[in-house]
């Protein structure tokens, strides 16, 4: 142990490599070089991984009028009291009914909440259906509201350009 720590210290590291790495075969220092290429680029992907809410925080979406009469922005947030906000407009007084979370008054809890799905589990109070499913297909905000066991419906929210900030809120009277 001691000859072999008098020759460490008596040559400078550069050269001890460069005696070592010679004398080995070209694939065994290949081989040497892919894995601490391997070791290095096998870091913590924990910041890469965003969930559904984290992801689209913010975001806000237009109800699609696929045969509907109705406008209705939704706005997701990565806030449990604020999940998601909606505006219903209301043409008799040209203003939006604001609702600050879908899922109150009720209880409600966030089932799923991976990097593609949001799943949203509510009571009875919040009407006949058990869960809301969210997801994105292609550029659109897919909404599955699994009312029973064998019933679904699904609506799409469009990206919307509007700022839903900007919208005028309806009265307390209207």
């Amino acid at each position: 142990m001691q000859s072999l720590h008098r020759f460490l210290t008596s040559m400078s590291m550069s050269s001890f490599l460069k005696m070592y790495l010679v004398k080995k075969s070209p694939l065994y220092i290949t081989l040497i070089l892919a894995v601490f290429t391997f070791f290095l680029s096998c870091s913590d992907r924990g910041d890469d991984f965003q969930t559904f809410l984290e992801k689209h925080d913010g975001t806000e979406w237009l109800l699609s009028k696929n045969n509907m009469d109705i406008t209705v922005y939704i706005r997701l947030n990565n806030y449990n009291k604020k999940l998601i906000e909606q505006w219903s407009y209301n043409g008799e007084f040209d203003c939006y009914a604001y609702n600050p979370n879908i899922f109150i008054p009720g209880n409600f809890e966030i089932k799923e909440n991976s990097m593609n799905k949001l799943v949203v589990q509510c009571d009875e109070v919040l009407g006949p259906f058990e869960s809301m499913a969210f997801s994105i297909q292609g550029a659109a905000l897919k909404v599955d509201i699994i009312i029973s066991e064998w019933e679904e419906e699904t609506v799409y929210f469009n990206k919307s350009s509007l700022n839903v900030d900007y919208l005028e809120i309806c009265d307390d009277q209207n």
